[in-house]
């Protein structure tokens, strides 16, 4: 559905039967007003207005990915004709807050039917870290995995493994830029098996690390693998889910 230029009472109309739809979209020269916990305006301008089927009002102008004003989810919209000009005005019951877009001049008014669907997150650290239970040769060849999240004295160890020669690896995974605080940890965990008589190493996997991480990682003697997680994750989730 789409009207251009349409007159205030048709453009009303259909904001207030198109917001059951899915998604009303409005452009044109408008006034904004914000009330609640605080106080904003908006002069004339030509805006983007969006408007949810859950409420969300969003006012756009032609820069940046946030919206300048807007209610989220859960409030209450209405268009109506006030002076022979377009309103839309949406309320927030808790904290009480008012949007009031009042329109000059309306461009147009579209409404659409648009779905709502669960967003699959892949690339998160725990994604990381099952990649690579999943991959272990992209740490090193030969490793064999022992556990994962293992509980000790000074925390959980990210992944536990064996090496060729049989000693356990210690591997601690950083999504992004590790810092001497995972250097620190990794550290604090192998000392653990050692202290009860394990054969152990560390390895620390992250994006990247930082240069005084590094610094110690090379005291504590430990490694460090460069992994893209993001290629590496997402490479994974394909893998799986074509099967």
């Amino acid at each position: 559905m789409y009207v251009a230029s349409p007159p205030p009472s048709e453009a009303a109309g259909l904001i207030n039967a198109g917001k059951k739809r899915g998604l009303v979209v409005v452009v044109g020269v408008c006034e904004v007003s914000y009330s609640g916990r605080a106080a904003a305006s908006l002069g004339p301008g030509r805006r983007l207005v969006i408007i949810k089927r859950d409420g969300t009002l969003l006012v756009h102008e032609a820069e940046k990915a946030q919206p300048r004003i807007w209610n989220p989810p859960g409030s209450s919209t209405a268009a109506y004709v006030e002076e022979g000009r377009l309103v839309v005005k949406s309320v927030r019951q808790r904290p009480f807050e008012i949007v009031r877009v009042v329109f000059h001049a309306v461009d147009f008014v579209a409404a659409f039917e648009v779905s709502s669907t669960d967003l699959v997150l892949v690339g998160t650290e725990k994604d990381l870290v099952e990649a690579l239970v999943r991959n272990p040769s992209f740490i090193e060849e030969g490793l064999e995995i022992v556990g994962v999240e293992v509980p000790v004295e000074a925390g959980h160890v990210d992944i536990l493994a064996r090496d060729k020669e049989g000693r356990y690896v210690v591997i601690e995974v950083k999504r992004d830029l590790a810092t001497h605080e995972a250097v620190f940890q990794l550290a604090r965990y192998v000392e653990t098996y050692k202290r009860k008589g394990h054969a152990a190493r560390g390895v620390l996997v992250a994006g990247d690390i930082s240069a005084s991480a590094y610094e110690y990682l090379k005291r504590f003697g430990l490694q460090f693998v460069k992994v893209n997680p993001r290629e590496l994750t997402v490479a994974t989730y394909k893998s799986t889910t074509e099967k």
